[in-house]
């Protein structure tokens, strides 16, 4: 238990850093990747609801921390993103890494969508919608390819030994 959170802390911190460190200078088509809304995500898919919940929280008011908007807004969008794509089976991933780059995909446009509204409803949207579209669809495309590698460090971080050593559900 204290190494996986040993694990969690110290992946947390280092996908934070690293997005506000180094790539906030790094723009695709004028548009700067997400890398803790992926690992929400990821966080979500590798151990249920409760993780990526409560780790789209821990990773949004970490993130607020670098951002001029309400502390609490990233918070807000990431666990309703972590806690969505914790919908997955627990445990275990839904399938392949096909299917887990299109949710991650699908829900990094949910996650900017919302934080967008969400920053709107608050006085704080700044993005015009032509630009917004860019966005979804920059942040949807690089999520996709980098869940790839998101999926095992979260696998990694978040699931304790215990519970990858029992055998998978089988639905019928």
């Amino acid at each position: 238990m204290r190494l996986r959170v040993i694990r969690s802390v110290l992946l947390i911190l280092t996908v934070v850093v690293l997005q506000h460190s180094i790539l906030d200078g790094v723009q695709f088509f004028g548009v700067h990747l997400d890398l803790p809304l992926l690992l929400v995500i990821c966080a979500g898919f590798s151990d249920g609801r409760e993780t990526g919940a409560i780790v789209g929280f821990i990773v949004g008011l970490t993130t607020d921390g670098f951002l001029l908007t309400p502390l609490g807004l990233s918070a807000l969008v990431y666990s309703l993103i972590g806690y969505i794509a914790g919908q997955t089976e627990k445990g275990s991933l839904i399938g392949p890494w096909t299917i887990n780059a299109a949710l991650a995909s699908l829900l990094s446009a949910f996650g900017v969508v919302g934080y967008e509204i969400a920053s709107r409803l608050l006085g704080f949207g700044q993005l015009l919608q032509i630009h917004l579209i860019k966005v979804v669809l920059v942040v949807a495309i690089t999520n996709a390819v980098l869940s790839v590698i998101m999926v095992p460090l979260a696998k990694w971080a978040f699931v304790s030994k215990e519970l990858s050593s029992r055998p998978p559900v089988i639905r019928r």
